[in-house]
Parts: structure tokens; sequence; C-alpha cells
């Protein structure tokens, strides 16, 4: 998740000057590993240029955040026996087998989307939207008779055409 959310504040930009103060307001982004991804916009705004304030008394504009995801999907394909885990008893204790298997493959992706509204903090007039903003990083892995092993990364980049990043009210 941490690297698709990486992705997806490449090219980040606002409808405001560079160097204008902003506060990001991260008090309705709710996802896990929302922290991270609060950083990584954090980050991507100052590479972009923005001072960043830490309070909204001392910004010029304020950015408020929203998550439409910030998640990790998993899949695992096994031709033979998957891993199990057997319960022995009526108090809990559990006996885990491994994987017995010719071949598995394991699918991990990490999507990350998010956008935001800019307004001025002292009358709350609008400044702008942050249109949604996607990033995604899959990692797939191979066994071959529970010993050989390899991998393959795919990675789909942030949007980075700032004409599209962002929408002037």
């Amino acid at each position: 998740m941490a690297r698709a959310a990486d992705r997806a504040v490449e090219g980040l930009i606002l409808p405001v000057p560079r160097g204008t103060r902003v506060y990001v307001d991260d008090a309705y982004f709710r996802a896990e590993n929302a922290p991270y991804a609060v950083s990584a916009i954090r980050g991507a705004l100052s590479e972009a240029g923005y001072a960043l304030a830490s309070s909204k008394q001392e910004a010029d504009a304020v950015l408020e955040l929203r998550a439409g995801a910030l998640s990790l999907e998993q899949m695992r394909r096994v031709f033979g026996i998957p891993e199990m885990r057997i319960p022995i008893n009526d108090t809990f204790n559990v006996v885990s087998m491994p994987e017995l298997s010719v071949y598995s493959r394991r699918d991990r992706v990490g999507v990350a989307e998010f956008s935001g509204f800019l307004y001025e903090p002292k009358t709350g007039a609008p400044l702008g939207a942050v249109m949604p903003m996607t990033g995604e990083y899959r990692l797939r892995s191979h066994k071959l008779l529970m010993i050989v092993a390899w991998g393959q990364q795919s990675i789909e980049p942030g949007q980075r055409d700032p004409g599209d990043s962002w929408r002037e009210f």
C-alpha cells in the first residue's frame, strides 16, 4: 500500500501558486496506513514547491483530504495441497501443515486513491479540487516444487499530467 500511495501522488500540483503555505487537513482521512499516505501527500506538495503550514491559522490554503481507496488485495493459487491449520482439540490448539505443492502463485496488489478540495482558511472560500489521484503496485511470486521461487513487480504510476490533476473553482 505504501508504494501505491507514493505512486498516486507523483506529480501532484494545486491550483494555487507555488510557494503558497498549505495546511494538509487529514481529519476526515480514515484508512489503514493513513499516516503514511498523508506523509506521502505532504512530501509531494513540498517537492512541488509548496510551503507546509503547521496549522490552519498559519496557512494561505487548506487541503482537505479524502481517501477513495487504500487497500491490499491478495490472491493465492495452489496446484497441490495448500497450507492448512488443523484443530486438534477443543481448547484452540492448532497444528499447522505446510504447503505441499507442485506449483503456487501469490498475487498482491496495493491500491491507493486520494482526492481533496482546497479552500481559503479564513473565509472558507473554495479555491479548487484535487481530482482523484490513483496508484497501483503489484507483486507476483511463483514457487515450483516448494523450492524454486521467482517473482515480478509491476508499478502503475499516479497521474503525471498537471493539467488533469486539479480543477480550479
